[in-house]
Formats: structure tokens, C-alpha cells, sequence
């Protein structure tokens, strides 16, 4: 059995409108409405490629060695050695894209503005991807996903990028999202 991308889009959408209800109801600002609604679609497509189609069918992928890569940048190398250009782009450039727009929500959403708390969600976010890949691949006994530490590497690149973006980001903004997004700090 398969669950393809549309259970990811689905449950997106639900979370989208979940969202808004609750907004309306607890009458939070417009900026904060706008910046977690787009969050929430942002993670719904980043939930749909690092965790759609789930394989739920052990039978359909057998484990092999090669699905959890613990040696860092080994899977970048072989790629820049044995890859087409295409496949290079997909796997090297989509981490690193895949993850700047995250890169560019955290400033907006960490209360405490400190290098310490970009650091700490800049490596839980794209640990959490691939052990939540590696979680799903042993309890349904089927590793059609590859668990990589250059994807997090390529993720976390993405996340710095994104961070840069913000920082050259309008001043109004950043006005606009961090004034009515954070809490007054004494």
C-alpha cells in the first residue's frame, strides 16, 4: 500500500483552514496570520517531497546497506563524479533551495533573537527530516528513502542561505512581520 501525495496536500490543507479558524477566533495580528499561513504551506510541500509517497508495504522495497549514509559529503562526491547534470541539480541544488525559504521564516518566528536559537532550529530542522525518513523506512520495513548526512549538510546550507535573504531583506518587512509577530522583550 501507497500513500501518494495527495494525503499531503489534504492534510496541508486541513492544517491551512485549522489554522485560519483559530486565528479568526483568537483575533491574532494580520502579519502573524499571513507568516504562519505561508509556513504551513511551505512545510506542507517540503512534508510532501521528504516524506511522500509513503511505502507502507514491506514487500515493495527490501532494506539494502546503502539506505542510511552516516559518512559526510560521500554522496555529494559520487554524484559530482558518477551523475548526469540533471540528477546533480535535483539532489545537491533541491536540498540546498528546498530548505532557504526556511532559512528566511525562523528570524520572523524566533522570540529570542539570539545566534544561539538560529543555530539550534537550523540543525533540528533538517535532522528532523531525515529521522523522521529513517523512523518510517524501519517501521514499515521498506527503505525506499535514503537517510543521508549530506542532506542534512545541504539543508543546513539552504537554512544559512535563507537567513542571508532575510538579513538583505526591506527594512518595512521586516517591520511589518516582526513588530506585531514578537513579544515586547524588556
Amino acid at each position: 500500500m501507497t500513500l501518494g501525495r495527495p494525503v499531503a496536500f489534504f492534510s496541508g490543507i486541513v492544517a491551512l483552514i485549522f489554522w485560519i479558524i483559530v486565528s479568526c477566533i483568537t483575533k491574532k495580528d494580520r502579519s502573524k496570520k499571513i507568516l504562519i499561513s505561508l509556513f504551513i504551506v511551505y512545510m506542507t510541500v517540503v512534508v510532501s517531497i521528504t516524506i511522500f509517497p509513503l511505502i507502507i508495504d514491506p514487500e515493495l522495497m527490501p532494506i539494502n546497506d546503502r539506505s542510511i549514509i552516516l559518512v559526510p559529503f560521500s554522496t555529494i562526491t559520487n554524484l559530482l563524479e558518477n551523475a548526469t547534470l540533471w540528477t546533480i541539480v535535483l539532489q545537491i541544488i533541491g536540498n540546498i533551495i528546498m530548505t532557504i525559504p526556511y532559512g528566511i521564516f525562523i528570524p520572523f518566528m524566533v522570540k529570542r533573537k539570539r545566534w544561539y536559537n538560529y543555530l539550534v532550529y537550523t540543525l533540528i530542522f533538517p535532522l528532523a527530516i531525515e529521522l523522521t525518513q529513517l523512523i518510517i523506512c524501519i517501521s514499515t520495513n521498506s527503505f525506499y528513502r535514503t537517510v543521508d548526512i549530506d542532506d542534512v549538510i545541504l539543508n543546513s546550507i539552504g537554512i544559512i542561505i535563507g537567513y542571508g535573504i532575510y538579513k538583505i531583506l526591506p527594512k518595512f518587512v521586516k517591520e511589518y512581520f516582526e513588530n506585531n509577530n514578537t513579544e515586547k522583550n524588556s
